[in-house]
């Protein structure tokens, strides 16, 4: 029995030459396996839930909480900076699925293109080089954010692990493990990149599948701190906050198990 599920898409405004038909552009057809396009799409999920709720986030969130020295008084201004920050977060990253979903898919191998490639479609399309620059510039912006944040959160956690000083607000004299194992990872990931031919992409996503795979365990400990009324009083959570935690953890369990599976038995 042939397992194959068939995927009909019509690039928009991509049409090739031999598929040119006066009028219109032919349909073009892909024989996906099912269990491969599954086993894909869990794979591009995870990655997406493992750059959106990362463990190394818990870390960096408290530990920059604790640098800066805020209180109980701040917690409504944390939350309103947090809440503010993933809507932005979200709507940047639907603009851009959106943006190269319209201008890039469709094109030969796009499926591989790497940032120089995508670059060069998006300079070729309407949104020509001013467009393009803005969309480089935000690039650099979101890499340099994640270098620092990611940085950062190592440091502390270093710091915290070997009980050594560490802080932002601390001179380099004072606390040079704290800045030296930030500029190590920093140092580390930037060899990386810089290997030739490397799948870039791939590693991207890798990372991100990973991270996925251990926020379950890293949100359960959150959650029985956030429970624990001699740690947090009156500021205890709250039952729909636990149901909506309780109900994140349960699709991170469900959605790596699936990938599990697909792996494990990839035929099946």
């Amino acid at each position: 029995m042939d397992r194959r599920r068939q995927y009909y898409f019509r690039p928009p405004g991509h049409c090739r030459t031999s598929e040119l038909r006066p009028g219109r552009c032919r349909h073009r057809q892909l024989d996906i396996p099912a269990d491969a396009a599954l086993g894909a799409f869990t794979y591009v999920i995870l990655a997406n839930l493992g750059t959106t709720i990362a463990p190394w986030m818990l870390f960096f969130q408290q530990s920059s909480v604790v640098d800066k020295g805020l209180t109980i008084h701040d917690i409504p201004s944390g939350q309103a900076d947090t809440a503010i920050g993933s809507l932005s977060m979200g709507i940047i990253a639907i603009a851009i699925v959106v943006l190269t979903g319209t201008l890039v898919y469709g094109h030969a191998g796009a499926a591989n293109f790497d940032i120089q490639a995508i670059l060069h479609t998006l300079r070729q399309s309407s949104l020509d080089s001013i467009g393009t620059a803005l969309f480089a510039l935000g690039l650099i912006e979101s890499g340099l954010i994640a270098a620092i944040a990611i940085t950062a959160s190592t440091s502390w956690a270093v710091g915290e692990a070997l009980k050594l000083p560490r802080s932002l607000n601390l001179r380099p004299q004072r606390a040079l493990p704290f800045y030296l194992s930030g500029i190590l990872s920093a140092a580390m990931a930037a060899m990386v990149v810089l290997i030739p031919h490397i799948p870039l992409g791939f590693l991207n996503l890798t990372v991100q599948v990973i991270a996925s795979i251990f926020m379950p365990a890293a949100m359960l400990f959150l959650l029985m701190l956030l429970n624990d009324r001699d740690i947090m009083g009156s500021y205890i959570n709250r039952p729909w906050q636990n149901y909506s935690a309780f109900a994140i953890v349960g699709f991170l369990i469900l959605a790596n198990g699936l990938y599990g599976y697909t792996v494990v038995f990839p035929s099946s």
